[in-house]
């Protein structure tokens, strides 16, 4: 049986850019022209690039094109520290945009996490971080009114939200539980990243907690297809290899 005709160049062009034709961050050639080159109809060639995409080998940045995907970025899943220190401490240059904050009424996943009542309010915090020039992650964090009120007028939210809550606000946090899934990317969070609506991402959900146990904070980012997440995993020694 005869492979399917998308798949066929899926893998041709992964070659070409594991050859280097098109290096990191290059542009490859539009649809059209690939279309061309290839003898197929664009829609064949998207395929391709789709699936290449979701592979984290190619990036497609909306009114710009299709790219070689940036090195992938390692994050350490038993490792508690904040989006920039983590990406600083692999000496990438990290840079934060605050796209909004707000008070209001949470989504019923933010306020389980944070134990509120039907009618509490929760700060919003909705950010943009940039790793080496390339948008990588929205990170949306709520927590809540009561403890932190003020706290959406802080002109240095645009930095590190864990340093802010341990400094200012003397909270230190100790632990947190985390959740990672692969989704399709809603038109809000595509646009900021320069991706196309529905192109795979990884959602990462978290909920912080500080030294006394209380919930600090629940989070959810959605993070380009580039992200490696790193684990280290032992196994229970057999109770009965002591006897």
């Amino acid at each position: 049986m005869n492979r399917p005709v998308h798949l066929c160049i899926r893998d041709d062009l992964r070659l070409r850019i594991t050859a280097g034709e098109w290096g990191t961050g290059k542009r490859l050639p539009s649809e059209t022209d690939l279309a061309a080159w290839y003898g197929v109809a664009r829609m064949t060639i998207r395929q391709a690039i789709g699936a290449l995409a979701a592979e984290g080998i190619l990036v497609r940045r909306q009114g710009l094109g299709t790219f070689a995907a940036e090195p992938l970025l390692p994050r350490r899943a038993g490792h508690l520290q904040s989006y920039t220190e983590e990406m600083r401490g692999q000496s990438r240059d990290v840079q934060t945009s605050l796209v909004k904050a707000a008070t209001g009424q949470p989504p019923a996943a933010a306020r389980a996490a944070l134990g509120l009542g039907e009618h509490a309010v929760a700060i919003f915090v909705r950010r943009l971080r940039v790793v080496d020039g390339v948008p990588t992650m929205v990170q949306n964090s709520w927590l809540p009114y009561a403890r932190f009120a003020g706290l959406e007028a802080n002109p240095f939210l645009d930095g590190s939200l864990y340093a802010m809550l341990e400094g200012p606000y003397g909270v230190r946090i100790t632990r947190a539980q985390q959740q990672l899934s692969a989704r399709a990317v809603g038109e809000a969070d595509a646009a900021l990243l320069g991706l196309q609506a529905r192109d795979p991402v990884l959602r990462v959900s978290r909920t912080t907690y500080d030294s006394a146990g209380l919930v600090v904070e629940f989070a959810i980012g959605i993070m380009r297809p580039g992200i490696i997440i790193e684990s280290a995993i032992e196994r229970a020694p057999d109770p009965a290899a002591g006897r």
